[in-house]
C-alpha cells in the first residue's frame, strides 16, 4: 500500500465549496427572493401564489434530507453525487426561465427540495471533517461561508440585471453559467477521502492512528443506536432552537421599517446581519480550532445570540448606531447555524456515520424553520411588535446552551464502532 502524502489540497476541497455549494445553493437558492417581485408583475399572481413553491422547498428537503445521509455514508464516490446534484440544479434553473403557470412553481420547489435534502446542510461538514483534523473549525467556517458571501455579493447586480433584460433572461444564463463552471469542478476535483487521492488528512502529521495514516478507517457510534440515546434527541432539540433563533433574521428589514428609518438605514440593517452572519461562521471556526472543543463553541454561539437580544430589547431601538451594534452580534449567533450543531454531533458521536446521523438532526431544521417563521408572525400581528420574537428568541437560544454540553457528555459515553 502507498504512503499517503502530505498535501495542501484540503484546501482546495474547501475552495470547491464556493463552486458546488457557495454557487449552487448560495447563487441559485439565496436570490430567490429577488425574483418574487418581478414574476408577480408579469404573471399577475399574489406575492403568496409566487412564493408557494418556496413553502414546499424546505418540507421535502426535510423528508429527503435521511436518505441523502445514507447515501453519503453508505456511497464512496461522493464527487458523483454531487455533480448530479449541481447539473440538475442548473437544468431545473434553466427550465424555471420558461415558466408561465403556478403548477411548473410547484414542481420546482419539490425538485429543488430533493436536491436540497442532498445539498443544503449534509455533504460540508462531512467533506470537511474527513479532509481535517487541524484547523477543522475554520475550514468548515469558510466553506460554510460562501452560502453567505455569494448573494452578498451578487444581489445588487442580479438586481440591476433583471431590471435591464428580465427576469427571464437571468435566471437562463445564471444557470447556462453555472452548469458549465461547476459540474466539471465538481466531478474533477471533489473527493469524500484524501485517501481516494493518497494524501492525507491536514494535521494528520500532529495525530496517532488512522487519522495520521489518511485511510478511510473511522470510529464512531452506529447510527441506530445513536438515534436511540438521549443525546440525540437532545440534539434534535438543540438543531430546531437554533434555526429557530436564525428565523428571526428573516424580520430585520421589516423591524427597521417599524421603527421608521429611512431606506437608506433599512437596506444597511439587512446587510450587516448578513455581515455578522459571515464573519460568525469565521469566528466559531477560530473558537473551535483554538479550544478544540464543541462545547466552548456551541456555547460562544449561544452567547452571542442572547446579547444580541439582550441589547436590541434594551437599548437597541433608543439609536440607529446600537441597533446596528445589536443586530451584529445577533448575526454571528445566528451564524452557528451551519457551524455549530455539525460539529456538536461530530464531536458527540464520532465521524464514522456522522453523514446519516447529522442528516437526520436536519431534517428538523427544515420543519422548525417553517414552524417558527409563522409563529414570529403571528407574535408580530398580535401585539403588533417584534420583542416577542426577541423574547422568545432568548428561551431558544438558552436551551440550546443548556443542550450542547448534555449532547456531547451523554454522546461520547455511548459505545464506538470502527470500519
Amino acid at each position: 500500500m502507498a504512503t499517503a502524502k502530505k498535501s495542501n489540497y484540503p484546501w482546495v476541497i474547501v475552495a470547491t465549496v464556493l463552486f458546488w455549494s457557495g454557487l449552487i445553493f448560495g447563487l441559485m437558492g439565496n436570490t430567490v427572493g429577488l425574483f418574487y417581485s418581478p414574476v408577480s408583475q408579469e404573471m399577475g399572481w399574489t406575492m403568496t401564489q409566487t412564493s408557494f413553491f418556496m413553502t414546499i422547498y424546505p418540507i421535502v428537503a426535510g423528508v429527503c434530507s435521511p436518505l441523502a445521509g445514507k447515501v453519503f455514508n453508505s456511497y464512496g464516490k461522493i464527487q458523483y453525487v454531487l455533480t448530479a446534484v449541481a447539473a440538475i440544479w442548473c437544468g431545473t434553473y434553466i427550465w424555471s426561465s420558461t415558466f408561465n403557470a403556478l403548477w411548473q412553481w410547484t414542481v420546482y420547489g419539490v425538485i429543488t427540495g430533493v436536491l436540497g435534502g442532498f445539498l443544503m446542510y449534509i455533504p460540508v461538514p462531512l467533506i470537511i471533517n474527513n479532509w481535517f483534523t487541524k484547523q477543522k473549525g475554520i475550514a468548515l467556517g469558510i466553506a460554510a461561508a460562501f452560502v453567505n458571501v455569494v448573494p452578498a455579493i451578487f444581489n445588487p447586480i442580479i438586481t440591476q440585471q433583471i431590471a435591464t433584460y428580465g427576469w427571464r433572461s437571468v435566471r437562463l444564463v445564471i444557470g447556462i453559467v453555472l452548469l458549465i463552471i461547476v459540474v466539471p469542478i465538481t466531478l474533477i476535483f471533489v473527493r469524500k477521502f484524501p485517501s481516494d487521492k493518497g494524501l492525507e488528512p491536514w494535521g494528520a502529521e500532529e495525530t496517532d492512528g488512522a487519522a495520521a495514516g489518511g485511510t478511510n478507517k473511522l470510529t464512531g457510534v452506529k447510527a441506530s443506536v445513536a438515534m436511540k440515546s438521549p443525546a440525540f434527541w437532545l440534539a434534535l432539540l438543540a438543531a430546531a432552537c437554533l434555526v429557530s433563533c436564525a428565523t428571526i433574521n428573516q424580520r430585520i428589514a421589516s423591524l427597521a421599517t417599524a421603527r421608521n428609518f429611512d431606506p437608506v438605514a433599512i437596506g444597511m440593517a439587512s446587510s450587516i446581519i448578513m455581515v455578522g452572519g459571515i464573519l460568525g461562521k469565521f469566528i466559531l471556526g477560530f473558537v473551535r480550532d483554538k479550544t478544540n472543543n464543541s462545547v466552548i463553541t456551541g456555547l460562544t454561539c449561544a452567547a452571542f445570540g442572547l446579547i444580541g437580544c439582550v441589547l436590541f430589547l434594551t437599548v437597541g431601538t433608543t439609536g440607529l448606531a446600537i441597533f446596528y451594534i445589536s443586530i451584529l452580534i445577533y448575526g454571528f449567533g445566528y451564524a452557528g447555524l451551519t457551524v455549530a450543531p455539525p460539529m456538536i454531533v461530530e464531536d458527540a458521536f464520532g465521524p464514522k456515520n456522522f453523514g446519516q446521523i447529522y442528516a437526520n438532526v436536519s431534517v428538523v431544521t427544515c420543519v422548525a424553520s417553517s414552524v417558527t417563521s409563522l409563529l414570529y408572525a403571528q407574535i408580530i400581528d398580535r401585539t403588533g411588535g417584534y420583542e416577542g420574537c426577541f423574547i422568545l428568541a432568548i428561551v431558544f437560544y438558552a436551551i440550546f446552551a443548556v443542550c450542547v454540553p448534555l449532547i456531547v457528555g451523554i454522546g461520547k459515553k455511548l459505545p464506538r464502532e470502527a470500519d
